[in-house]
């Protein structure tokens, strides 16, 4: 009545490549294929991922960027008042 459970992973969670997922034809069903399975001339030679980098910034640094921000927030709010 009872079977006993299969070993190793469902749905071949273990073949998985995004290289493969770029080859295939309907790779636009695939969440993140632009991404991380990018085809085509234009990704060719380019930071894709270019928004995710670390930035090599300071802390004065980026409490002036802040600071910049929460002026413009403000110059907006009292122009749109």
């Amino acid at each position: 009545m009872f079977e006993p459970v299969r070993g190793g992973t469902r749905g071949g969670q273990a073949e998985f490549k995004w290289s493969d997922v770029a080859q295939d034809k309907d790779r636009e069903n695939y969440l993140g294929h632009s991404i991380n399975a990018p085809t085509g001339r234009w990704q060719k030679n380019k930071d894709i991922h270019w928004y995710s980098r670390e930035k090599a910034m300071t802390d004065a640094e980026r409490q002036e960027e802040i600071r910049r921000v929460k002026e413009a927030e403000a110059e907006a709010i009292a122009a749109a008042l």
